[in-house]
């Protein structure tokens, strides 16, 4: 049974410091996550990075705990999008020149407020026809209100060496947790991959400062009191 496929690689505005101005308007900020600053190696069955935790995997291996791990590889391998030197794979991990996809059924990822969108890099090598896919689904709670599919078929190729990339991406959502989903009728449904760039867009309120025209008008009104 198949673990892992390895290449070998070639503020308010405040006024006389005692009145401040502002209005609060919906923003978000973005958590990326491009494994680029940890080590290669098995990470364990919990990952963070970025401000995003990956947990819950499931490599549909009877007997085996599951577990993440940071693969290395040269940039020149893959194509602009990927983010050198990491990305995160899964299972037992390739080290020095080579490189791995490791077996892949599902996670579930996190970042810490809810989010309104989300997107990651997938990388794998096309090594042989496969009639598998993956799902990606945001979820409020347990309840699943959006998601997107890609046939493993359907990645593009890159380079020379059989790599192909997909990008996913969810948007216009609000939801708290996402669930990354292999699924197929080949190798009990399971995908060999890689991810990266993992971008999930998060809900945050934040101040809005007041337009030098209110504060003028506000500062007049102020004067036309005093001098009554």
């Amino acid at each position: 049974m198949l673990n892992a496929v390895r290449v070998c690689c070639i503020a308010g505005l405040s006024v006389a410091g005692t009145l401040s101005f502002g209005a609060i308007s919906s923003g978000a900020i973005a958590a990326v996550a491009t494994f680029d600053s940890l080590s290669e190696g098995t990470a364990g069955t919990t990952l963070t990075d970025g401000g995003i935790t990956f947990f819950d995997l499931d490599q549909r291996l009877a007997d085996t705990i599951p577990s993440f791990s940071i693969e290395s590889a040269a940039p020149e391998l893959f194509d602009s999008s990927f983010s050198a030197p990491n990305y995160l794979s899964f299972g037992s991990f390739a080290e020095g020149e080579e490189f791995g996809f490791g077996r892949f059924g599902s996670t579930r990822i996190a970042a810490g407020t809810p989010g309104t969108a989300a997107s990651l890099d997938l990388f794998s090598l096309l090594f042989s026809p496969s009639s598998n896919a993956l799902t990606l689904e945001a979820l409020l709670g347990e309840t699943v209100v959006a998601s997107t599919s890609v046939a493993l078929s359907a990645f593009e190729p890159i380079g020379e060496d059989g790599l192909v990339r997909q990008t996913v991406a969810i948007a216009d959502v609000t939801f708290d947790q996402l669930r990354l989903i292999a699924s197929g009728p080949d190798d009990d449904g399971v995908v060999f991959i890689g991810l990266d760039n993992v971008r999930i867009e998060e809900t945050t309120s934040v101040p809005e400062p007041a337009s030098v025209a209110s504060i003028l008008a506000i500062g007049a009104l102020l004067i036309g009191i005093r001098r009554r």
